[in-house]
This record gives structure tokens, sequence and C-alpha cells, in this order.
């Protein structure tokens, strides 16, 4: 899909002079190259002065823009910033359509780091040069004109190598953070780090790793994690777990063969996954940014979600909808347990419990006893119940969804 050229991508190639102008300054003309044409109407080199200490770009993207910036069409402000940092097809997901119509009606901007050091949150305790990240997007609302990327919060998202920069900048920056997608990459880990600033915010939080990636981190990691913040944190989290898929491998992944062609029967479409997550940030600029506050002068303060609200997912579910063995859930002393791969490698299972009831694997938050409720995944409301079902749902189990 081409997406049109947005009302900011026409006022700024309007003044910097069209790119196949001759008679054009060459600083003008060199600029204006750097946009990325349809998806990526604003391209930019970040100042020297911030990257200097960074490791120097790589030759092949040298002569590209550092940050590319998409705003919806004809916006003046912005509410929020989606930010997705470099690594395989995370551009291609800024680029969605689904999460780009999300964006337009919410009113977010979509910047791509292409470049943008892992020193600054991602590999350094404490990460002493966070500020960064808030130089490089001041560098933003500069080039823009559009001051609100100054102060509006993020939805951070973060892929494989990059997999730790959305929750380790929730971590530092947890009034700032939305919201957090962990797409194949690491899962918060357990305990948050001692520098983290964390306190009672309610991040929303989702990891989506395949169901045979990396030894079966989906369970031996991320589900045990993800429960440590439900039980004893704010966050809201939940995982997505892709049927037969290993580390983004999809039939339709970027580069491959089947990008932009039907998947086989019985296949998962990268597509339908990214469709997903713009679902997923829909909720939460719905639920934590105040609908007519713009961070125009300052940050908007965000609204903390009741987690009495929304649908609690069976962390049994997976298993139950895949048709899949039960994966082991380890307590101790009130903490879940990592199962350790080097210890354990191969698959790990548990005894059969029994067909867990089919009514407890999605309920309202409300149906379910409050001692139990931490013990359970959380999304937003019905329609995103019902979307996490139809992803995972390939045994087509009978559940309904009660209003």
């Amino acid at each position: 899909m081409r997406f049109p050229l947005t009302g900011l991508g026409v006022v700024w190639l309007a003044a910097m002079g069209a790119v196949g102008q001759s008679n054009a300054p060459a600083a003008t003309q060199q600029e204006a190259s750097l946009a990325e044409l349809p998806h990526w109407p604003v391209g930019m080199k970040l100042p020297a002065s911030l990257t200097a200490n960074w490791k120097p770009a790589r030759r092949a993207d040298a002569l590209k823009a550092e940050v590319l910036v998409w705003t919806p069409p004809q916006a003046r402000r912005i509410r929020a910033v989606v930010l997705i940092p470099n690594n395989t097809d995370s551009k291609h997901f800024g680029e969605h359509a689904a999460l780009r119509e999300v964006a337009a009606r919410r009113e977010l901007g979509v910047v791509y780091l292409r470049r943008f050091d892992g020193s600054v949150v991602e590999r350094s305790d404490p990460p002493t040069h966070a500020d960064q990240l808030q130089a490089a997007l001041d560098a933003v609302a500069e080039k823009t004109g559009i001051v609100e990327f100054r102060h509006a919060p993020w939805i951070t998202f973060g892929k494989s190598s990059r997999g730790r920069f959305p929750f380790r900048t929730a971590w530092q920056f947890p009034q700032r953070v939305i919201a957090s997608i962990s797409y194949h990459g690491e899962t918060p880990t357990w305990p948050a780090a001692d520098w983290a600033r964390l306190r009672d915010e309610t991040v929303l939080h989702v990891n989506v790793n395949g169901e045979t990636e990396w030894m079966g981190t989906w369970y031996r990691h991320v589900r045990p994690c993800l429960l440590n913040y439900r039980a004893r944190r704010a966050w809201l989290p939940h995982q997505v777990v892709v049927h037969r898929v290993g580390h983004g491998n999809y039939a339709d992944m970027h580069g491959s063969e089947g990008w932009g062609k039907p998947v086989p029967a019985g296949a998962i479409s990268c597509l339908r996954v990214w469709d997903y997550l713009a679902l997923y940030v829909d909720k939460a600029i719905q639920l934590r940014v105040p609908e007519k506050a713009y961070p125009t002068d300052g940050p908007v303060q965000l609204t903390q979600v009741d987690p009495a609200s929304g649908y609690l997912v069976h962390p049994r579910a997976v298993e139950e909808l895949l048709g899949a063995k039960w994966r082991p859930i380890r307590e101790a002393d009130g903490v879940y347990q990592i199962v350790d791969h080097v210890k354990e490698p191969g698959e790990v299972y548990d005894e059969d419990p029994g067909e867990v009831d089919r009514k407890r694997l999605i309920r309202k938050a409300t149906d379910v006893p409050e001692a139990e409720r931490r013990k359970m995944f959380w999304v937003a409301d019905r329609e995103q119940a019902a979307a996490w079902l139809k992803l995972h749902n390939v045994r087509n189990v009978e559940l309904d969804l009660a209003k």
C-alpha cells in the first residue's frame, strides 16, 4: 500500500525545494534526498555532537538518513510517538498500513531510528547517556517544526538485538512510556535493574515470540518474567506466541520470496501479527493518553489504568489453543522461575495437568477472583481479547467472550 505524502512532508519539501530541481543549493538537495518517499517524508542526520561517541555508521548507511519521521497528513501537532530502532524489518513495521491508520487517527508520530547507538539505554548500567534520546527527539522537533516531539510520551518497539530498547527505556523513563513492544526480542528481565525508576506506573507491555524461538524462550523466559511483573509490579503485560514460527522467520517475512504474498495454509502471516500490534497501540493510546491534551509546552501526565478493567488471559491458554504439550510454570517463594536452557536443554514438559477449563482461559477481569487476577496476563478489552484469541486459536477452540 502506498501512503500519501503527509502535509508535513509537503510543507517541508516545498520549503527545501523539489528533490530534482537542478538550481537548488547542494545542501538543500542533500537534505531533501534524505526523505524516503512515500513512507517517510522527513529524513535527517543527527547533530554530530550527539553521535560523536557512537560507533561509526555502517558504510551502507553513511549516505542515508539517520532518522526517518512520519506524521499524519496535515498534522500540525501530535499526542505521542512510536519509537522504532533499526533491526531487519522493524522499519517495515513502522510503515505498516494498520499502524499508520491508528497513528493518523490517534495523532501519533512515527520515528525510525536508523542510527541510534545501543549504549544509550540498552547496554549500559546505569544508562548514563540516556539524555541522548531526548536530544535526538529535540532535533526531530526542530527539523519538523512540530514541537510536541520534545515532550510527547512514547510507545517503544524493539526487535532481536534491539529487544532491550523497549523495556529498558521504560525502566529509565517510566512516566514517559505508554507501552512497550518486544518483537522477537528479549523479555523484560526480572527483577528490574537497581537503577530502574519504576514506581506504580501502569506501563502496558507485550512480548511477541515464535513457538520454537530460542529453545522455547516464550515459556522458559518470557512467561515467568512477565508473570513476575504482573504479580509484583503495576505493569500490565501479556505475551503473543506465534504458531510454527522461530526467530521471526515468517513465511512472508520481509526480504523473503514470500513477502507480499499469501501465506501457505496453516501459516501465520507477519502482517497478521503487525495488525494485532497496531490494535495494541490503539488501545494503549486510548487508555493512557488524555484525549484533548497535547505535549506542546511540557509533558502530559499519563493516565493510570485500572488493573481491574480489561480481560485476563490464563497463562496456560497458549498450550490449550495451540494444542501443545504443557510447558513448565514453576514458582519458588512466590517468584516465577526461569527454565534454564543450559541445565535443561531441549523441550521441557510438565506432567499433564488435564485440560484447563476453557471458560477460564480468557475472562473479564471483574469475573476473576481478586486473589487470582495477578496470576493472569492482561489485555485492554473484549476486542483485544478476541484478536488475541483469533491469532492463537489454531485448534478452533470454542470460547464465548462474555461482553
